[in-house]
């Protein structure tokens, strides 16, 4: 006897779900508020997803890995790779207001699971790294290339891109003028 079909999109689920967890941060998302968002009752959602975490982790996967397939795919295939580089930063300029109090679900997760939930906290170190070596990848090509001139290890270049698009992320809730981060961009990208 088959069971009995899902009544739901579940890719549309969890990016509805994941949404909502970056909207509020895991702990302040509530069961309540999962369900409301994606409109199922509680036992249809967890006959699929054990639990809040299972749920979390899911939707995470779901859009980290889509994400960093399409930007990987992005810079390969691109003939301006350093202009994607910086266009990723000069698009926050231009964010909603909305995105810009999300922040980087990325950082964010690892601020917010850091000493509370390892496993967590470690599914999104494992983002990071993986954005952080498509940024060292394309820096390495781009100065095999002759594209960029600087001389400093395609290794740090990439850390010093992960550490400044977190710190812009924060930056920007704080300096919200435009021109301000615009400024600010381009003195962090001036090494390409």
């Amino acid at each position: 006897m088959a069971g009995r079909p899902r009544i739901f999109d579940q890719e549309e689920l969890l990016a509805k779900s994941i949404a909502l967890f970056w909207k509020n941060g895991f702990e302040a998302t509530t069961t309540n508020d999962l369900l409301k968002e994606v409109n199922l009752n509680k036992g249809s959602l967890y006959n699929v997803f054990k639990s809040k975490k299972e749920l979390f982790k899911a939707g995470f996967v779901h859009m980290e890995q889509k994400g960093l397939d399409g930007l990987e795919k992005q810079f390969e295939s691109s003939k301006d790779p350093i202009g994607n580089i910086k266009t990723l930063f000069y698009n926050m300029v231009d964010a909603s207001f909305e995105e810009d109090c999300k922040g980087c679900i990325l950082g964010n997760s690892i601020v917010e699971f850091t000493g509370k939930d390892e496993e967590l906290k470690q599914l999104a170190e494992q983002y990071l790294k993986r954005f952080e070596s498509i940024l060292e990848t394309t820096l390495s090509n781009a100065q095999n290339n002759g594209l960029i001139q600087s001389s400093v290890p395609p290794a740090l270049l990439s850390r010093h891109l992960i550490n400044f698009w977190n710190g812009l992320n924060v930056t920007r809730r704080v300096y919200p003028d435009k021109k301000e981060m615009k400024d600010l961009i381009d003195l962090n990208l001036s090494f390409i």
